[in-house]
């Protein structure tokens, strides 16, 4: 059986970790006083921005390192779906933090440093209507991650409780290999 690299493996669970925590954080900020909301604000920024150039680090990585082959009783149907959902996966991990980030620097949000300690400029954008436009992709895009998501977990539950191959094996190490 042929492994994702463990770098690869890395890089999806710490991205998958840090998108399901600041999609609380952003709930959170949602949420929050406005004594509290600029606390979670900062917070939801600096982990998307983390998403964000990790996400970039991982699809260099994947251009570096093919993914492995396919199981060969895998339907072609099945594959162009598993390509599809990867390749959608990489636009919105990019696209939603990129949305984010300038929606909040045409709102004229201050610009803050990630985690308090890494300096981090706002996009030159100011124009308070692209705020309002951009935030609204933003969502729109956060929520289209939840149903590719909802897509990958159940294909990769359908690859080894139904068709018991290799498929989920390849990205969670603790699994035992198939043949």
């Amino acid at each position: 059986m042929s492994r994702y690299s463990t770098v690869s493996i890395i890089l999806h669970w710490t991205i998958f970790l840090l998108i399901f925590a600041n999609a609380t954080f952003g709930g959170w900020m949602e949420e929050a006083s406005s004594a509290d909301k600029l606390q979670y604000y900062e917070l939801h920024r600096s982990v998307g921005i983390t998403i964000l150039l990790l996400s970039l680090v991982r699809l260099g990585w994947r251009f570096a390192h093919p993914w492995p082959a396919f199981p060969e009783a895998m339907p072609a149907w099945e594959r162009i779906l598993a390509r599809a959902t990867h390749v959608t996966f990489y636009v919105l991990m990019i696209g939603a933090p990129l949305l984010g980030w300038a929606a909040a620097s045409s709102g004229g949000a201050p610009a803050s440093d990630l985690f308090g300690v890494i300096p981090w400029p706002n996009l030159p954008l100011a124009d308070e209507s692209l705020s309002e436009t951009l935030g609204s992709a933003h969502t729109l895009s956060v929520k289209a991650i939840y149903v590719v998501l909802a897509l990958h977990v159940l294909g990769a539950l359908k690859h080894h409780f139904f068709d018991k191959d290799v498929v989920l094996a390849r990205m969670v190490p603790f699994l035992p290999k198939r043949s």
